[in-house]
């Protein structure tokens, strides 16, 4: 290579270096301003659009109202609670049931008997039976006991005593102290003394025995009849017997004894219900619980509809037994109430609307609580166990407040807040809120982020200081 060749070669290459040195000097400073990471805000960005104003305050800027799109909406009173639908069953009333017992033990020598009219619309005459309607007094059955034979012949006894010392007590007594000793005119009276007693106290035995009046003075006038053979031999054959009765009008629920059985005085012959009212059994959960007690007896009212007749047309009853013991498996507590079962006909004419043991629902509607107030679900922020709601405590200026809450039920679209929280309520943070205040509808957890950025930001800055 020439001289210069050379030359040239080496003014390229120190223009070169010249360039990129001037490169270097004018590039540097914002290459280096490119590289390095801008410096730490001292609040975030969205921060300039809010300002805290308070310990759980912020007020907003109308580009910070656009951007979340600020919706409220009043605080309204507590509209009433779904209505409970409780599962249960229909019962007969336990006051309505009675158990019919013999008073004496003895064999049943026949059974009762009612008419009823067959599929031609004739009456005919038969035994009674399960399902029949009786009427208070109707015999249901006959039972021969020795030991009613016994106590009328007690009486009858007593009463032939009687008669025949109050005939000797005539007779001395007609003859005088001059005939006969006063000793044997006072024992004559003294025995007819001791027979009334007796008589007396036979007619009270058969009376705590239950027979009727009827029966007793029957007993009485066979008892001066006896002397005649015929009437012997026909007393003989009703001697012994007592009549069982029904108790009550009502029907026939149980029959367990026929012709010729055995029976003892703890055995129920017949049992015979009352079924113009209805008991109707139902089962409330545990946590349903306080709903009811808050009810007055005026509005422990239920509706009752048959889930065996989806037509069915509900009836209103009444309730006022709440069970005292929770099902230990279901955790159910068991509500009692009745209602009144009307005839409707059927075959004989005397059919009830409603039959026992039927599947029902009870439903229960509750009326308002005036101590609350309710909010949109989407108003409401939770953060572990804790609930609050945003407040618009000034809407010109846009101000709003984190008030925590006390939530005592939650619905599809609406939560219900307890207005005036209780003592342990305050204690745990919550506040009142009132009727008619603002809440937040739209972008409470942006809002709940940047009072809380800012809450962090001032404290950061306190301690700095």
């Amino acid at each position: 290579m020439t001289k210069t060749g050379r030359s040239r070669q080496t003014l390229v290459f120190v223009v070169f270096i010249a360039v990129l040195a001037a490169a270097a000097y004018y590039g540097y400073p914002k290459l280096r301003e490119y590289l390095t990471p801008p410096e730490a805000e001292d609040h975030n960005p969205g921060s300039q659009l809010y300002q805290l104003t308070g310990p759980e305050s912020l007020k907003l800027k109308p580009e910070a109202v656009e951007a979340i799109g600020l919706k409220t909406k009043p605080v309204e009173p507590a509209s009433a609670p779904d209505p409970l639908r409780l599962p249960g069953y229909l019962l007969i009333d336990p006051n309505g049931l009675v158990p019919v017992h013999s008073l004496f033990p003895g064999r049943v020598e026949r059974i009762g008997t009612t008419e009823v009219v067959d599929i031609d619309g004739k009456t005919k005459t038969r035994r009674v039976r399960y399902g029949d309607t009786v009427k208070m007094g109707q015999l249901l059955a006959v039972v021969w006991s020795t030991d009613v034979g016994q106590k009328k012949s007690d009486l009858v006894d007593a009463l032939s005593r009687l008669a025949l010392d109050e005939k000797i007590y005539a007779k001395l007594k007609e003859a005088g102290p001059s005939v006969v000793p006063a000793r044997q005119i006072a024992e004559a009276e003294r025995a007819v003394e001791a027979d009334k007693i007796a008589a007396n106290s036979a007619r009270r035995t058969l009376l705590s025995w239950k027979l009727s009046e009827v029966e007793i003075e029957q007993v009485e006038k066979e008892a001066l009849q006896l002397k005649r053979k015929e009437l012997q031999n026909a007393a003989a054959k009703t001697w012994p017997q007592i009549e069982i009765v029904a108790p009550m009008d009502g029907v026939i629920v149980e029959k367990s004894v026929n012709d010729g059985e055995i029976v003892d005085t703890n055995d129920a012959l017949f049992k015979v219900a009352d079924l113009s009212r209805i008991q109707v059994l139902a089962y409330l959960f545990e946590e349903d619980l306080p709903l009811i007690e808050k009810l007055t007896p005026r509005e422990r009212v239920w509706q009752v509809d048959l889930k065996s007749d989806p037509v069915d047309k509900p009836r209103s009853g009444t309730f006022e037994l709440v069970g005292s013991v929770i099902d230990q498996t279901l955790r159910t507590a068991p509500i009692i109430g009745w209602l009144d079962n009307p005839i409707v006909g059927g075959p004989a004419g005397n059919d009830r609307q409603f039959r026992a043991n039927q599947f029902v629902t009870a439903t229960i509607a509750l009326p308002p609580d005036p101590g609350m107030v309710s909010v949109p679900t989407s108003a409401l922020i939770e953060e572990g166990s804790t609930a609050a709601v945003f407040v618009e405590t000034d809407p010109t200026a846009h101000v709003v407040t984190r008030r925590v809450v006390a939530v005592t039920r939650r619905g599809e679209k609406s939560v219900f807040i307890r207005a005036q929280p209780s003592d342990e309520e305050r204690r745990q943070g919550a506040e009142a809120l009132d009727v008619g205040e603002l809440v937040v509808l739209s972008g409470g957890l942006e809002l709940d982020s940047e009072l809380n950025n800012l809450k962090s930001a001032g404290a950061n800055e306190r301690g700095d200081e």
